[in-house]
């Protein structure tokens, strides 16, 4: 990757920027008692890493893994029953960045372009944005909601990829080592998010921090 081209990096947000288990974790457990109580599944308890495994899946996707049994129509109530807590555990100040995140993209938003690429619907991003002032640092915001859920690298190949632009992911999830190896780009696997090890073995070099985000890309631009 050269270093003098203009590199723009794809970045994730829940599980690489947003510790969204502070407000992911707490609205699952309350739908899930809701949803119980309807008597379309049996109670459970969750464990927080059976909870947190689903950040970074649509919400389409989650439900339509998780429980397949649903209709469409349970699995779509189901998902707005989670987004409607979170959007409240937000308003009430639970959400948080990672410690050292707002250091990091004061940094890196003097060097490279951001752009924003979730897994997450308009109205959720659009709350973040209010909240954390994203667009301090990102230059574009892509959410997947507005593109019917579509994988982050379709989108990525349809709207946000410019010929001669130097690009690489930055996420948690297999879906964005996906979206890198997909898309021939280069990319950053973030080991304190959500994704294991072994998910993220397809990156191109990996952080336990994101405050050694700025180091790793300096370390791809000599290759």
């Amino acid at each position: 990757m050269t270093a003098d081209k203009k590199i723009n990096l794809v970045m994730d947000y829940d599980g690489t920027l947003h510790d969204s288990r502070a407000i992911y974790e707490p609205a699952f457990r309350r739908a899930m008692l809701d949803i119980e109580k309807s008597g379309w599944i049996e109670h459970k308890e969750y464990t927080s890493e059976e909870i947190v495994y689903w950040v970074g899946f649509s919400a389409r996707e989650m439900w339509l893994r998780f429980h397949p049994e649903l209709s469409e129509e349970q699995r779509n109530y189901a998902s707005k029953l989670i987004g409607s807590y979170m959007r409240e555990a937000l308003e009430n100040g639970m959400a948080r960045l990672y410690p050292g995140t707002e250091e990091t993209m004061d940094t890196l938003s003097h060097s490279y372009r951001l752009i924003f690429l979730s897994n997450c619907d308009r109205g959720y991003m659009e709350a973040h944005k209010k909240i954390f002032g994203l667009d301090r640092w990102f230059e574009a915001f892509y959410c997947t909601g507005d593109y019917d859920y579509a994988p982050k690298e379709e989108i990525f190949s349809k709207y946000i990829f410019e010929e001669g632009n130097v690009y690489v992911a930055v996420g948690d999830r297999i879906k964005d080592i996906t979206l890198a190896k997909s898309s021939g780009i280069r990319g950053v696997g973030c080991l304190y998010g959500f994704g294991s090890k072994e998910e993220l073995s397809g990156a191109d070099i990996l952080i336990e921090d994101v405050s050694e985000l700025s180091q790793a890309l300096e370390e791809l631009k000599k290759f």
